[in-house]
């Protein structure tokens, strides 16, 4: 059929999430591969700003070039794969990388205040509960 010699719509439409998770492989789980349309990107995990949701999609944020990509993960599953020592959950919208915290503050009743780079244009805010968790997770390197 000549409908099979044309890509599907899904090739540039449904990126999907990859990890390095190779034993074999020295520094093993240290990249992300995110597919858009027919290329993959590699993403080391520093270069990932942070991870978010939007009506119901999960997007990477480059940190880099600053440009977003959807991933096909939802954002419980791409906090599973990610090493805690470089990602937090900051509340159920955000994963936040260590590197991209510029600063924090402290908010009514124990929450904080975080900022981000590049900025996320809306608040990061942390519950009071995370918030001890988030001070500690930020100072441990």
């Amino acid at each position: 059929m000549l409908l099979n010699n044309y890509p599907s719509t899904t090739d540039y439409l449904e990126p999907e999430l990859m990890v390095d998770e190779s034993p074999k492989t020295p520094g093993a789980g240290k990249r992300i591969i995110v597919k858009k349309g027919r290329e993959y990107h590699v993403f080391r995990f520093e270069d990932v700003a942070y991870f978010y949701i939007d009506n119901g999609l999960s997007f990477l944020v480059d940190r880099l070039r600053q440009q977003k990509y959807i991933t096909s993960k939802p954002l419980r599953n791409i906090e599973a794969i990610m090493n805690s020592k470089y990602f937090f959950r900051a509340n159920k919208k955000y994963l936040v990388n260590i590197h991209s915290v510029v600063k924090f503050k402290p908010e009514k009743r124990g929450k904080l205040l975080v900022f981000l780079d590049p900025d996320p244009k809306e608040s990061i805010i942390i519950s009071q509960l995370k918030a001890n968790l988030f001070k500690e997770w930020i100072i441990q390197t």
